[in-house]
């Protein structure tokens, strides 16, 4: 559920365009990334934003620190915009923003040692003194389960699971207000991923973070998150508390996203429900809404404009102009 009071932060219009390639003599094009999108996080709250690949939802992640400028539209952090600023601000902003990285082996710097790495956010905030970060370093890695003796050593020596530990711990080094968890355990076996996310839920509680959750896994955003944003291609599709996007699924696109989600019991089945043709191409999408093309439920007028993220109820958002038809709960059949 969402916490009362003001957002901690929020994205309002939040449109990202980049430039494609045109050939010599062709029409400048532009693919269109991420297209107006506004959502909230309350203090202490974990977002989860999901959808399938290209949908924008990495994107998101990385113009809200900073990693890339939003085409239009602004990002507001504790009432202030971002960007723009003097390098003394964005250095204030960065150290209560973080970012946990999908690929735990590509993210840490092979040639330098785990302390170093951790430290680092230190020494660029300049908090602290030498010993006293190297005493911050061994709370951090006892903090993650990992020995302190960890320091001393290199990211090769550790598995995938304890290498996304090490970025955790990187992370919060600065003891940021937000994390930006991008697939934080999508490159990771599944017997780690749970240890990986039930860290996450610890440090979230003991830390009171607020967690932006990017993911493409249904499971971990239902058993992790407070509130879900669906996106496709770009777009915000719906936007509801957990527990009434999973129960009471409002877009057909949720809907449909819903179904492919598989089901741990083999003697339970579930509808599936089978979206027509391919996902269209981010540099020329559909008129309208984007989902028309594959949408079960489109009519002609859906062409003719973008609709709007309109409240469908109590704090549960869809983007769909049919209000008279609701999607099927997604639920087991026996």
């Amino acid at each position: 559920m969402t916490r009362p009071g003001r957002p901690l932060l929020e994205a309002v219009g939040l449109t990202k365009r980049f430039a494609a390639p045109s050939g010599l003599f062709g029409p400048r094009r532009q693919v269109h990334a991420v297209e107006s999108v506004s959502f909230s996080l309350a203090k202490g709250e974990v977002l989860g934003l999901v959808g399938e690949s290209g949908s924008g939802k990495t994107t998101v992640g990385r113009m809200i620190m900073g990693l890339e400028q939003p085409t239009e539209g602004t990002i507001l952090f504790d009432e202030r915009e971002i960007g723009g600023g003097t390098r003394a601000e964005l250095l204030s902003v960065r150290r209560r923003i973080q970012m946990v990285f999908q690929d735990p082996f590509a993210s840490l710097n092979p040639r330098r040692r785990v302390g170093d790495l951790i430290a680092e956010g230190l020494e660029i905030q300049r908090i602290g003194t030498r010993a006293e970060q190297r005493a911050e370093v061994s709370r951090l890695l006892d903090l993650v389960g990992l020995p302190s003796d960890a320091a001393n050593r290199f990211p090769h020596e550790f598995s995938g699971g304890q290498r996304q530990r090490i970025g955790i711990a990187r992370a919060l080094a600065v003891k940021p207000d937000v994390l930006v968890a991008d697939e934080p355990v999508s490159a990771l076996d599944v017997s780690v991923q749970a240890q990986v996310l039930n860290l996450l839920q610890d440090l979230k509680e003991k830390l009171d973070l607020t967690i932006l959750f990017i993911s493409h896994d249904l499971a971990v955003v239902e058993h992790f998150c407070d509130r879900v944003a669906v996106m496709y291609l770009g777009r915000l599709m719906e936007l509801a508390p957990r527990e009434t996007l999973f129960a009471q699924p409002r877009h057909p696109y949720t809907e449909a996203l819903l179904s492919a989600a598989p089901i741990p019991d083999p003697a339970q089945r579930r509808e599936r429900i089978v979206m027509q043709g391919d996902v269209p191409s981010p540099i020329d999408p559909p008129s309208g809404c984007v989902l028309r093309t594959r949408c079960r439920y489109a009519l002609p007028a859906c062409a003719a404009a973008v609709p709007p993220l309109a409240e469908a109820g109590p704090g549960h958002f869809k983007a769909c102009i049919r209000d008279d038809i609701l999607p099927r709960p997604v639920h087991a059949l026996q």
